[in-house]
């Protein structure tokens, strides 16, 4: 999906050529196919090619798929995923603070588009 978000449309071909160790071209019109039956993509002919577009954001792919390995794995607690990142990626006390500082950097962006 990375890769089409990035193109914003292309063919099995084009989307084969930008995926890096360049899987078979069945392995891409498979996983196209799959995506396409879940409403991740759409597809439309044009000419004698079929072109894949993304169906769904993907900010909106990526809260689907928070919420379902929240739900899978952690029993939807956020808070257990994060002890996880925290002990499995070994995130200094510094990358944390840069994230807090982010975060709030952001909330406070979206309170002042609040504002008339």
């Amino acid at each position: 999906m990375d890769v089409l978000w990035d193109l914003g449309s292309g063919t099995a071909e084009k989307i084969r050529e930008a995926l890096p160790d360049g899987p078979h071209d069945s392995t891409v019109r498979t996983h196209l196919r799959v995506l396409e039956s879940k409403a991740y993509v759409r597809r439309s002919k044009e000419g004698k090619a079929h072109v894949y577009r993304p169906a769904v954001a993907r900010s909106k792919a990526q809260d689907k798929a928070i919420r379902n390995l929240l739900a899978r794995f952690f029993s939807g607690s956020p808070e257990a995923l994060m002890v996880r990142l925290l002990e499995d990626e070994h995130i200094t006390a510094e990358k944390l603070d840069a994230l807090r500082r982010s975060r709030t950097d952001s909330d406070q962006e979206e309170d002042q588009g609040d504002q008339p």
